[in-house]
């Protein structure tokens, strides 16, 4: 498993309850920090063509404990996800150049 090397998590996997009580399991594939606040961005799991994800902010409950929560505010939400999807992007220049240093 690969570790965030910041702050020691472990990638995983959570099951989520959606809005018709139906159980869906995700993949938290990145937690970041923008500005104070620590996000995780969460991948449907079981799907091959990922063309969405869903951001959630972090509350710290002590313990390596940890409580996800909606981002209800649009204005904070917009900033979580664009960190994202600069994380993103540079993981796809990264593995693009990897290929190159192999030439």
């Amino acid at each position: 498993m690969k570790e965030n090397k910041e702050y020691g998590f472990e990638e995983t996997m959570v099951t989520l309850t959606d809005e018709d009580g139906k159980d869906v399991d995700f993949y938290v594939d990145e937690i970041y920090e923008v500005g104070e606040k620590l996000y995780a961005a969460l991948i449907p799991g079981g799907v091959e063509n990922i063309t969405e994800y869903y951001v959630f902010r972090l509350k710290d409950l002590g313990e390596d404990d940890f409580e996800m929560e909606d981002i209800d505010d649009e204005e904070e939400y917009d900033a979580a996800a664009d960190a994202y999807e600069e994380i993103l992007d540079t993981r796809a220049w990264n593995m693009m150049n990897e290929g190159d240093e192999e030439e």
